[in-house]
């Protein structure tokens, strides 16, 4: 019995003082040994089933672990920021990611239902969990300014700790419709990135997010249009084929050359005779004026209840 709550002792000491009733038992703690030592006072009730030894300070750090052990969440948003040294952020603010159902009141903490745990493969800093740094990131778009999340993703790419390609990946595999900071996260990658910022194939999810945001379904992917009688005719980036509606998105890395120029056109030609509307867009209709894209393909869709900002 001695050696589990030595154990657990050591424990503490390395997660800021505190320990959940699960890993006191787990570590070879009885029920009768924990209440030995919440009734002499050497462990405070620091949560819900999380205790502090009371030699051990009170810190942002031991609060956020134990919000953390107490409802199975993970330091994220601003408080994940200041763990993995993003410039700009401190630990003044206690925020973290909780399953949806588990969110609860703890004073001076602030708790966010997710429904995308599963995504989150949480990291450790400073013995905290934490979100990972490209989830972070995003989860910043939905709680800070734009100046703030444009230097939040500057330092990230200064310091080489992420990529276009890993920014964009965690804003592809966590849009979901009603997700929040999606839409701003994406709005500040196709402004600060420029130019053709991501592979052709990521655009096209990004488009068709944006456009099941807007109100329209899910378009389908690298669609086969065929004729009547049924020959291929043309691969296309996007596609409605119950309404025939063809979307294609034109980048200057394969489309600006002269052969691509007269391809492209013949090509459009051939999906038209075959009885589709075709509509053509670029990077900057993607991120100068999102509302014109959706309502064009709004209109072609005949979709007049969808909605766009």
């Amino acid at each position: 019995m001695e050696a589990g709550k030595d154990r657990v002792s050591r424990r503490m000491r390395r997660q800021h003082g505190v320990v959940s009733r699960a890993q006191a038992l787990h570590g070879g703690m009885t029920r009768a040994q924990i209440e030995s030592c919440l009734r002499s006072g050497r462990w405070v009730r620091e949560a819900r089933g999380v205790y502090r030894h009371e030699a051990a300070p009170l810190t942002p750090l031991s609060r956020m672990l134990a919000a953390c052990l107490a409802h199975g969440g993970l330091a994220s948003h601003r408080s994940a920021a200041a763990l993995h040294g993003i410039e700009g952020f401190t630990l003044a603010r206690i925020e973290l990611s909780v399953p949806r159902g588990r969110k609860r009141v703890m004073s001076g903490i602030m708790m966010h239902e997710s429904t995308q745990m599963e995504l989150a493969r949480p990291v450790y800093r400073s013995a905290v969990p934490c979100t990972r740094l490209d989830r972070t990131v995003l989860d910043l778009a939905a709680v800070v300014s734009r100046n703030q999340l444009e230097r939040a993703i500057d330092a990230v790419l200064r310091d080489r700790r992420l990529t276009r390609d890993d920014l964009v990946g965690v804003l592809l595999s966590h849009s979901r419709k009603g997700r929040n900071g999606c839409a701003a996260f994406r709005t500040v990658l196709a402004d600060r990135l420029g130019g053709d910022p991501v592979p052709l194939s990521a655009w096209s999810r990004m488009v068709a997010e944006l456009l099941v945001e807007a109100g329209l379904p899910d378009p389908a992917l690298e669609y086969r249009v065929q004729n009547a009688v049924g020959d291929f005719v043309a691969q296309v980036d996007l596609a409605y084929p119950a309404r025939g509606v063809a979307i294609e998105l034109d980048s200057r890395r394969w489309h600006h050359n002269s052969d691509s120029f007269v391809q492209d056109r013949r090509r459009r030609n051939r999906i038209t005779l075959a009885g589709w509307t075709v509509l053509n867009f670029t990077w900057d209709d993607y991120r100068d004026r999102p509302g014109d894209l959706c309502a064009q393909v709004a209109a072609a869709h005949d979709e007049p209840s969808a909605t766009f900002q």
